[in-house]
């Protein structure tokens, strides 16, 4: 779905991420790559193929939308180093054409050294004319500015006939914030109410609704 941010073009792809077209820029929030492996290392009887499906998504994301530039925003990985992290390199080896820059959230605490033997910036924020990206919502905002976050993991429950309910990962946008959703297939989600100003536009299987 094509809408317009700050006068920004951008694309809302049902994949959970989000296109900036000017720029051929791709923007993905919390992958938590590695999650699976480090619950198993803690004794949490989690299926060792339980992760594989980021790696399917995002590879097949890359290749759908052909970036010059991605943004992850923050949690890429969940933990510490462990065996993931052959799997993102050959990931990441696959397009070498990509400039990718992690904007560091607060379970990114491998060794930036690591990420940037991969080309891969490593930064707290990255700021431009118009957008401020972040992992979290800053706390001052700069006039004229909106700032695209993760960390939240937004999601929205849809509520049918005879009690149904069903919640779903949602692009969450106001004034001055949009927050993309979580993209890793290992995370849960936090409901967000409809405030004044406010769009919520769930993320379906094949598309994306707006719902409020």
């Amino acid at each position: 779905m094509k809408i317009e941010i700050n006068n920004f073009p951008f694309t809302l792809l049902y994949e959970k991420a989000l296109y900036k077209e000017d720029e051929r820029l791709l923007i993905i929030a919390d992958v938590h790559l590695g999650k699976a492996t480090h619950f198993r290392k803690e004794g949490i009887p989690i299926p060792a193929e339980a992760q594989s499906g980021d790696y399917i998504n995002l590879e097949s994301l890359f290749n759908k939308v052909a970036p010059l530039k991605v943004y992850f925003l923050g949690d890429l990985f969940h933990s510490s180093y462990n065996r993931d992290w052959q799997y993102f390199c050959d990931l990441i080896s696959q397009f070498p054409a990509i400039a990718f820059t992690l904007i560091k959230g607060n379970h990114d605490i491998i060794s930036h050294k690591k990420f940037r033997e991969l080309c891969i910036e490593v930064t707290d924020a990255v700021e431009d004319d118009s957008f401020i990206y972040s992992h979290d919502v800053l706390e001052r905002i700069p006039e004229g500015k909106v700032n695209i976050v993760g960390h939240i993991h937004p999601g929205i429950v849809l509520c049918g006939l005879g009690r149904q309910s069903i919640k779903l990962p949602c692009f969450y946008i106001t004034d001055t914030v949009v927050i993309v959703p979580a993209f890793g297939v290992l995370t849960g989600l936090y409901s967000m109410d409809k405030t004044t100003g406010s769009q919520i536009y769930a993320v379906l299987p094949d598309g994306i609704r707006r719902i409020a």
